[in-house]
């Protein structure tokens, strides 16, 4: 999204779709509507787990934790004790599953861009709340940062640099372990 802060689209050469929109002129985002947006996204709902009493999503669960997938994709975390704009917010228990930190993703995930203090190959877990609805959302199943991969399969197998581990031990999964894996991210 473009403002005042961030002039130019972020898109990188690997983004085509991106690369082919076609840019407005104007900043999509003007600084007087900072707050209220602001406001919008602090006041969005956390999106509820499905299909949680499923046979395959607790088996599903169990192998996110063992093949260590829940190390950067933390399942839960509480927000502030204190605050003070929505206080109903306060002390919530969410489980987006991200720790919002960045990780190296390896070289095949790597745009040669670096951005701030994140090099070409950091990425910042993205949360996986709410990801099995992108379809019926969005009208997409695109997934990681530029959408090359087409479903939560693709998007493991993109995996490399420290998450490399993960990757390898979804591989080398049993097929009825990686599905069951794969309907429980897709349900989260």
């Amino acid at each position: 999204m473009t403002s005042d802060v961030y002039i130019e689209q972020n898109c990188p050469p690997i983004q085509t779709v991106c690369q082919m929109q076609i840019p407005g002129g104007t900043r999509e985002l003007i600084d007087v509507d900072w707050d209220q947006f602001e406001f919008w996204l602090r006041g969005l709902g956390v999106p509820a787990r499905r299909n949680v009493n499923d046979d395959q999503f607790v088996r599903g669960e169990r192998f996110f934790a063992k093949a260590q997938c829940a190390v950067c994709h933390v399942p839960e975390m509480t927000t502030a004790k204190a605050f003070p704009e929505f206080p109903e917010l306060a002390n919530q228990t969410i489980r987006a599953y991200t720790d919002l930190l960045l990780h190296d993703m390896g070289e095949a995930l790597a745009d040669g861009r670096p951005d701030f203090r994140a090099g070409p190959r950091d990425w910042r877990t993205p949360p996986l709340w709410a990801l099995g609805l992108s379809q019926t959302v969005n009208g997409s199943t695109a997934l990681l940062h530029d959408g090359r991969a087409r479903n939560v399969t693709e998007a493991i197998l993109w995996h490399g640099g420290e998450a490399r581990r993960s990757r390898d031990a979804f591989v080398n999964m049993p097929e009825e372990d990686r599905a069951a894996l794969v309907r429980f991210i897709e349900s989260i």
